[in-house]
């Protein structure tokens, strides 16, 4: 899949509706044979699948990916999903159309797309605001001092916590170490209202 963004999803709400999203999504990809024909490398939890078994087209509902580790805890569905190009924004708003007790939070992101997003503004599902990409790991931090802390021990400088200074000391990095296979990367994890999703 060219360009992926990787979405993980959290949806809740009245328990008698997270339970018949969870099931249908269970069967789909239980199934012996995908419900749609189609191209996907995990036929059966293609995206579209979901969008046909819910009864919409799936050329109205941008579903150019898949789902993987669904699970269910009380009044919750869990799931994550790896789309081509963009999130998968339609997909959600679609759910919300048929399940209208249901909210969904998701933190979303893709290297080649660049951005890292948030709806979860209160971080009960996805509190992570800032991600520093250093050998040998990617992590994820809830606070701009842990990421200035995190950076300060691989580069042995002190950084300040500041955003400005996250940056400019992996550029320093980076400058210093051009033949390195590993650059150091920042990232920002924007929060965005619903209202934003495109």
């Amino acid at each position: 899949m060219s360009n992926p963004v990787f979405t993980d999803i959290v949806l809740e709400g009245d328990k008698r509706e997270v339970r018949s999203l969870y099931g249908k999504m269970k069967r789909l990809q239980e199934r012996r044979l995908p419900l749609v024909e189609n191209g996907f490398y995990e036929p059966k939890r293609w995206l579209g699948n979901l969008v046909a078994r819910l009864g919409e087209d799936c050329k109205g509902v941008y579903c150019r990916g898949t789902w993987n580790s669904l699970r269910m805890a009380g009044n919750r569905v869990f799931f994550h999903t790896e789309t081509a190009g963009k999130p998968p924004f339609d997909l959600l708003k679609m759910l919300l159309r048929h399940y209208p007790s249901l909210q969904f939070y998701f933190e979303t992101e893709g290297d080649d797309w660049d951005a890292y997003l948030t709806n979860d503004t209160e971080g009960r599902y996805f509190s992570s605001r800032y991600v520093v990409d250093c050998e040998p790991d990617m992590e994820y931090f809830d606070t701009i001092d842990a990421a200035a802390n995190h950076l300060s021990a691989f580069t042995s400088e002190r950084i300040a916590p500041t955003w400005e200074k996250l940056c400019q000391a992996a550029d320093d990095w980076n400058d210093c170490y051009e033949d390195s296979d590993w650059p150091v990367c920042v990232k920002q994890i924007e929060v965005i209202g619903d209202d934003e999703l495109w």
